[in-house]
C-alpha cells in the first residue's frame, strides 16, 4: 500500500510536470542571416522538426542579409522574454551591446559559426577541416587532369567576408592549394551568399581567366549557379565545380555531373540541432 501510494504521488507529480511544460512550452529564437539561401532554408526545417519533436516553441527570423536588422532581429527576442537564442551572425563584431543585453535578461545566446564575446556555447562544424577535405580532392582531380602533376588555376566564390565560416572554409582550401607550386588560386571573392553575385563574379572570370581549371564555392548556393555561367560558355567540360552544403540543388548538380562533388553538411541535420542544443540549454538540460 505504500508503495502504491508512492507510485500514485510520483504520478501526479509527474503528470503536473507536464501539463506545464505543455502549458507554458520554452521559447526558442532562431535568427539567420537571410531566409532566401536554399541552406538557412533547409536549417529551418531541420529546426522546425526539432520544436515539433520536443515541444517548444520555435521563432524565425532573420536580418535579410543586414546586420543592423539582424542586431534588430535579435533585439526583439530578447524584449519577447524567449527563453534562448541561436544567431547565425552576419558580423559578430558587431553585437557587443547585444550580447550584453541578452546577459542582463538571462537569456543564453548560442553563437553559430562564430565565437564572439558573451556566448554561452557555440555550435558549428569544423570549416577549416571542412575546406581541407575540399582542396584535398581538388588536388585529385587537378592531378587527374594533368596525367600525374598538380597544377593549373583554381578560383573561389566566397560567401560573408568577416563571417568566421567563411574565412575558414576557404582557409582550408587555400592551405592545401599552397603545398603544390604548379597551383595558382588565381581569385577569391565574396559574393555575401548570394547566388546573383556568384553568377556576375563568375561570368568576369570567364574572361579574365580563359584557362581557368577549377571554381571552389563556398556554398551549393554560389556553386550550383556558377556552373549554368559555365556552361553557357562552352566550358563544362574544363571548369571543374566542387562545393560545400550538401543541399538538394548541390547533390542533384553532383549526380547531373555538374558539380565534381559537395561536403554533405546536410542543412536539415544542422538546423535541427540549431534549435535542439538552445533548447537543452534553456532547459539546463
Amino acid at each position: 500500500k505504500i508503495l502504491a501510494g508512492v507510485a500514485a504521488v510520483a504520478l501526479t507529480i509527474g503528470l503536473t510536470v507536464s501539463v506545464n511544460a505543455a502549458n507554458n512550452p520554452p521559447k526558442i529564437g532562431l535568427v539567420q542571416i537571410d531566409l532566401s539561401n536554399p541552406f538557412h532554408l533547409g536549417e529551418v526545417e531541420g529546426a522546425k522538426e526539432a520544436a515539433r519533436r520536443f515541444g517548444f516553441d520555435l521563432v524565425v527570423t532573420s536580418g535579410e542579409g543586414d546586420v543592423n536588422k539582424q542586431i534588430q532581429a535579435v533585439e526583439n527576442l530578447i524584449n519577447q522574454g524567449v527563453d534562448a537564442i541561436s544567431i547565425n551572425f552576419i558580423d559578430a563584431g558587431a553585437f557587443g551591446p547585444t550580447m550584453a543585453k541578452a546577459k542582463a535578461a538571462n537569456i543564453p545566446i548560442i553563437c553559430l559559426h562564430s565565437k564572439p564575446e558573451g556566448c554561452a556555447a557555440t555550435l558549428g562544424f569544423d570549416e577549416r577541416y571542412t575546406g581541407k577535405i575540399v582542396g584535398d580532392y581538388a588536388a585529385e582531380l587537378l592531378k587527374a587532369k594533368y596525367n600525374g602533376e598538380v597544377k593549373g588555376k583554381v578560383a573561389n566564390l566566397q560567401g560573408l567576408l568577416g563571417q568566421g565560416l567563411n574565412t575558414d572554409r576557404s582557409g582550408g582550401f587555400t592551405d592545401v592549394m599552397a603545398k603544390y607550386p604548379g597551383v595558382q588560386v588565381v581569385a577569391q571573392e565574396p559574393t555575401s551568399w548570394d547566388p546573383t553575385k556568384a553568377v556576375s563574379i563568375t561570368e568576369n572570370w570567364m574572361t579574365a581567366y580563359p584557362d581557368l581549371d577549377l571554381i571552389y564555392g563556398n556554398s551549393d548556393s554560389l556553386t550550383v549557379p556558377a556552373s549554368t555561367v559555365i556552361e553557357r560558355a562552352g566550358k563544362k567540360g574544363q571548369i571543374m565545380l566542387v562545393s560545400v552544403d550538401g543541399t538538394k540543388e548541390g547533390l542533384q548538380a553532383v549526380k547531373d555531373g555538374v558539380m565534381k562533388s559537395t561536403v554533405l553538411l546536410a542543412p536539415q541535420y544542422s538546423g535541427f540541432w540549431k534549435a535542439y542544443f538552445p533548447y537543452l540549454v534553456a532547459t539546463k538540460k
